[in-house]
């Protein structure tokens, strides 16, 4: 209702003084008066004793008319009543229970004596906080609220932490629910009496309040949201107060006009007393909301638990919005905009909540005025919080401001921007947002008001927002993915798929907008991108939905390939005819077709059209040479020439008159330029080029082996490789040669293969290996890109697993040592050549930039398909020991590649993995040698990131000591032959042992000092002149073996190993008085444990013990409100510089 009426406010201000007693002094309830709210930041610690309430109880109805003088405070008792739950809180953790018949039965036994049925509540409420302590009649009555309250914290034992408000199970899974149901009803049944007979609320909050100072998190949590709700509910029967006040003030103005002979008797009087009784009603709710709001809200919304602060600012947003009258006031509003800074997303996302229900009704933004002008730069800023939640809720606020009109045009576009990004849910936000923004009353009616050439017809409503999007997309400039901008907008616009309206701002068919050349390029990838998300509905990579299309979806899905079909079959040959010149333009119209259902073209008779498509595809074969529009050429030939298709016959002919004509002038090509293969400017050479192009492309998707093009081909690699070809032809001979390799395979059956055909293939096999073999070594760089390639997917293919392909065994290909050391000095210089060095400079401009990532991009495909060879057995695997020992430098680049070469080497094969490994490190070790004396300098750089190699790949092992244990002990066992290996007389390699340090810890305690552990080999084959007494050595050059000595046996003196483990009679010794030790143990298996996982685990450790120390004290946190609370998608670090501020 309405509670902006004059009169009813004139009528409740207009209470007597005598009976505007303040709630707090006429309970005396303190001893203190409640904390004036201030802003967290400038608030100042002060000593708060946890003595929540020192009061005299309120004296019960008629019953009690004097109560016995007080005792001292007696103790809590734990009886065995304590161990029974009350019948009120078995009632609330049976869910199916109604509430309202107990409730009703509970306020009969109030009526009948209040003393017991409060005494009943305040169990009810204690047993609801997990404390299993009862309290007596006696206790009730004789010792203060404080007291008792400071009794029940003492004797709070339960020890889990754990309390129905926050535990699991069944039982427990709608408690809150249902103890929010039991306050909501409880003040429902007692708002026509109860709550106003100054005992029952009085007492009831008089415990509550005192529970939320509580430093047990379990009282001051659930009683901090009984508080809350209760609250809301107080909200809710002054709501109707103030309706029923309405109304009767409107009966005595009506009275009031009627002359005294027709007025009721007494009517009057009877209205003007029911006015007073319910101002007074008015005014004691609102002196206990103040106390409430006061005494709990002012100090739990800077709890330091972040529920108790989320569950504060969401119920100040249901009194905003559903008492404003009283609540609408910056006085309140601040408390919200102090919490946009928490550092908790989930106080962050309550306090949006909030604002997003204010800012939704027109009536209440009037109110905000200034509130809006403070704190709407934060509420824009959390559009890049690092929540996706809370900045889906940013988004969305921003929407209704929009709506207000009180953002800027900048300050919108920087919201409309967020359809770029990767989250799925913040660019859908952003998507509904620019749909509202773009898309406004005002434009429209500007653009439907435009003038419009002579000649042209008067644009539709689909054709200006199409317009609007496109303009829009190239002014934003942030990237050139249109699929992430068509999927964001696709559920809140039907523009998008309006395919008419498309088709005639492109054809210009007498349409009144006319777009630019750039602006038709951004149109055809509009309507390319719409027709896949309308064919397919699949998001575009990031956006997953993580769930499979419903069938519901398909059939959707079908209807929109129906009816985009319909309209763009006939116009799409129209449109390649028209912007088929341009490579961007015919790539997307060339994509179109591979979304239709073709079908259409049966049952709708399209014939003709389909013969028209076929013809511009063709042509847009024949004139093209770039790849990316050849290869989707040849992606839709391979969709529309299906055997599922009625109309196949129809497409297969096509496609066959095209490949004959690309055979015809390959052949006729070759035979022109035979002699001239090497000149580049011949006319000749480059039409047998752009030939072998688009056979390349096709060769691709289909299989054209039956064109018997092999022996033109291998005549044409022959010339390569003397050196006799120019490389745009070789580049596309091998790829060629390789997919017709690969075709031919594909035909041989598995149980009956041809015995002709398979010698062929490997005769085929061995020509194409060995000519690409010296294309590798001695070829120019494209040509040897185009010949590694070729070769890593041969050597793939043709592999160990044809073993289980049947006969097909036989044709598995091993490649000899030759081979093997070429790709891998071929990935050493052109990934990691010059690259550090390359990739480390600065780009200038967004064209260098773009190119350092191209190139970047091309190197890490080397990469990757080179480890693929030592993952499956291709080569083997210690020639891809050099690319592990880049381990660390060209982490940045490439670390992610490496680390799942080494992870997937290992699982494959643990054996060659260690030897691997070992290999790895001992390249590096000797690369450091000295070259005068042979020695390791210790102290330089370069043998620091050796140990710090070591590690990273004892990392890589994993949690499972037990998986890894022979792996580990190879590494160990290897690794001590090679450091005691003599040199004359001279253990030259000793300094390799502390290397093998940073793998200890990795070992088993039996695997390291049992009697066959490594220790032990380690003392067996260290010479008998060199065995120190004791096993100990002393000098500088037998520092690398006491460090690895005692990383295995656990000492301090070095390495990175444990303690020795003491015997188990000792550990029963001390197990009882070692509590500190046993706490580090721990915080040193869950360091282990996160350095396991990658680096930064010291420092994801010192967050979790702080984040440990945090949270034994409990109470409130102040100082959120500024930039250091902030915590955004731009800023990697959002913890403030000093520690919040508790207040207990």
């Amino acid at each position: 209702m309405d509670h902006s009426n004059e009169s009813v406010e004139d009528a409740v201000a207009s209470t007597p003084p005598e009976k505007s007693v303040s709630f707090t002094k006429k309970w005396n309830l303190r001893k203190r008066k409640p904390r004036e709210a201030t802003p967290p930041e400038k608030v100042v610690e002060e000593d708060r004793v946890s003595t929540p309430v020192s009061a005299k109880k309120r004296k019960a109805p008629a019953k009690h008319e004097s109560a016995p003088p007080k005792k001292k405070a007696k103790s809590v008792s734990r009886s065995p009543r304590a161990n029974q739950q009350s019948h009120l809180f078995q009632v609330l953790l049976s869910s199916g229970t109604a509430l309202q018949p107990v409730l009703s039965e509970w306020i009969k036994r109030y009526e009948a004596d209040a003393d017991k049925a409060m005494l009943e509540l305040i169990q009810f409420f204690v047993e609801c906080c997990g404390c299993k302590a009862s309290i007596s009649m006696e206790q009730y009555q004789e010792s203060t609220t404080s007291d008792a309250i400071r009794s029940l914290t003492e004797n709070f034992a339960e020890d889990s932490g754990e309390y129905p408000l926050i535990m699991s199970g069944p039982q427990y899974k709608k408690f809150k629910s249902n103890f929010v149901e039991f306050i909501e009803r409880l003040i429902e049944l007692c708002r026509y009496g109860i709550v106003y007979d100054e005992f029952m609320l009085d007492t009831v909050i008089l415990w509550l309040v005192g529970f939320t100072d509580s430093q047990v998190r379990a009282f001051r949590h659930t009683c901090s949201l009984a508080c809350m709700k209760l609250l809301t509910a107080l909200t809710s029967v002054a709501n109707n107060v103030f309706e029923e006040l309405d109304n009767t003030l409107r009966q005595i103005d009506s009275e009031r006009r009627r002359s005294e002979s027709k007025r009721g008797t007494g009517k009057l009087e009877k209205l003007a007393a029911k006015k007073k009784e319910l101002q007074d009603h008015i005014k004691s709710l609102h002196e206990m909301m103040n106390f409430i709001f006061s005494s709990v809200f002012v100090h739990r919304y800077r709890d330091v638990y972040s529920e108790i602060r989320a569950t504060c600012i969401a119920e100040l947003g249901v009194w905003l919005k559903n008492y404003y009258t009283h609540f609408l006031a910056d006085s309140y509003l601040k408390y919200v905009g102090w919490t946009l800074f928490d550092k908790v997303g989930e106080v962050r996302l309550a306090s949006l909540q909030a604002l997003e229900g204010l800012y939704n009704a027109e009536e209440l933004v009037v109110h905000m005025e200034l509130f809006t002008q403070r704190f709407k730069s934060r509420v824009l800023s959390m559009r890049l919080d690092r929540e996706e939640a809370v900045a889906v809720k940013a988004v969305q606020v921003c929407g209704h401001l929009l709506a207000q009109d009180v953002l800027e045009q900048e300050e919108c576009v920087e919201v409309c921007e967020l359809v770029f990004v990767e989250s799925r849910a913040v660019s859908h936000a952003a998507g509904q947002f620019a749909v509202q923004y773009l898309f406004s009353e005002d434009f429209m009616t500007r653009a439907r008001k435009s003038k419009v050439s002579k000649g042209h017809k008067k644009p539709t409503d689909s054709q200006i927002m199409l317009a609007e999007l496109v303009r829009f997309f190239l002014e934003a400039r942030i990237h050139q993915h249109t699929i992430y901008y068509v999927d964001s907008l696709w559920d809140f616009t039907d523009v998008l798929k309006d395919w008419e309206a498309m088709v005639s701002l492109l054809l210009h068919d007498k349409c009144g907008v006319v777009l630019t050349s750039e602006e038709e390029v951004a149109m055809v990838e509009l309507l390319s991108c719409a027709v896949r998300r309308a064919a397919s509905h699949a998001p575009p990579p990031g956006r997953s939905r993580g769930k499979a299309a419903s069938a519901k979806e398909k059939k959707a899905m079908e209807r929109e390939k129906e009816e985009l079909t319909a309209v763009l079959g006939p116009a799409l040959p129209k449109l390649i005819s028209k912007y088929g010149t341009n490579n961007e333009m015919a790539q997307n119209l060339a994509n179109i077709p591979q979304h239709f259902d073709l079908e259409i073209y049966f049952e709708h008779r399209l014939q003709k059209h389909l013969e028209s498509l076929l013809s511009e595809l063709h042509k847009l074969t024949m004139k093209h040479t770039d790849p990316m529009v050849l290869d989707e050429c040849a992606l839709t030939y391979k969709y529309i020439c299906s055997d599922e298709f009625s109309m196949h016959s129809i497409t297969e002919v096509a496609f066959e008159q095209l490949l004959d004509e690309l055979v015809q002038n390959f052949r006729h090509y070759m035979e022109a330029c035979r002699d001239e293969l090497g000149e580049e400017e011949s006319e000749d050479v480059f039409g047998l080029a752009a030939s072998l192009k688009r056979l390349a492309s096709l060769y691709k998707m289909i299989n054209i082996s039956s064109r018997k093009l092999s022996s033109e081909l291998k005549l044409l690699l022959e010339a390569g490789v003397e050196k006799s070809c120019c490389d745009n032809i070789l580049c596309h001979v091998v790829m060629c040669l390789k997919f017709d390799v690969l075709w031919v395979l594909t035909s041989v059956s598995e149980s009956t293969p041809n015995r002709d055909r398979m010698r062929s293939i490997h005769t085929d096999l061995n020509q194409l290996v060995q000519h690409c073999h010296e294309l590798v070594k001695f070829g120019t760089a494209a040509v040897q890109r185009e010949a590694f390639v070729c070769l890593c997917d041969l050597l793939i293919v043709f592999g160990k697993q044809l073993h289980n392909a049947g006969q097909l065994g036989v044709m598995v290909f091993r490649a000899d040592s030759s081979l093997q050391q070429t790709l891998r000095e071929y990935v050493l210089e052109c990934v990691f050549g010059d690259s550090e060095d390359e990739m480390e400079e600065e780009p200038a401009t967004d064209e260098e930039a773009l190119g350092q990532a191209e190139r970047l991009n091309d190197r890490r495909v080397l990469l990757a398909a080179f480890l693929k060879l030592a993952m499956f057995g291709a080569i083997e695997m210690k020639y891809s020991a050099p690319i592990f020992s880049q381990y660390i430098q060209q982490f940045h680049n490439y670390g992610d590649l490496i680390k799942m070469g080494i992870t997937r080497c290992r699982e494959a094969n643990p054996f060659a993995w260690h030897q691997t490994i070992l290999l790895s490190l001992q390249q590096v070790y000797e690369g450091l040698r000295s070259d005068d004396t042979g020695a390791v300098d210790h102290q330089a750089g370069e043998w620091a990131d050796l140990k710090d190699l070591a590690r990273k790949f004892s990392l890589t092992l994993g949690f499972d000591a037990v998986k890894v244990r022979k792996p580990v002990v190879g590494i160990h066992r290897d690794g001590i032959q090679y450091a005691l290996a003599k040199v004359g007389d001279t253990l030259l390699n000793l300094d390799f042992l502390e290397v093998l340090a940073e793998f200890s810890w990795r070992l088993l305690e039996v695997d390291r000092t049992g009697k066959k552990g490594v220790l032990a080999y380690l003392q067996g084959l260290l010479p008998q002149e060199h065995k120190g007494e004791g096993g100990g050595h002393k000098g500088e050059e037998w520092r690398s073996l006491n460090m690895y000595r005692n990383s295995l046996v656990g000492q301090d003196g070095g390495g990175t190993g444990k303690r020795k483990a003491k015997p188990r009679h000792k550990q029963k010794d001390e197990a009882e008085g070692d509590t500190e030790g046993w706490l580090s143990a721990q915080a040193g298996t869950a360091a282990r444990k996160e350095e396991v996982q990658g680096s930064g685990g010291e420092a994801e450790e010192s967050k979790a013990l702080a984040s440990r120390k945090a949270s034994v004290t409990e109470g409130s946190v102040e100082g959120m409100e500024g930039d250091h609370g902030d915590s955004t998608l731009d800023s990697s670090d959002s913890t403030p510089d000093t520690p919040a501020n508790q207040d207990v």
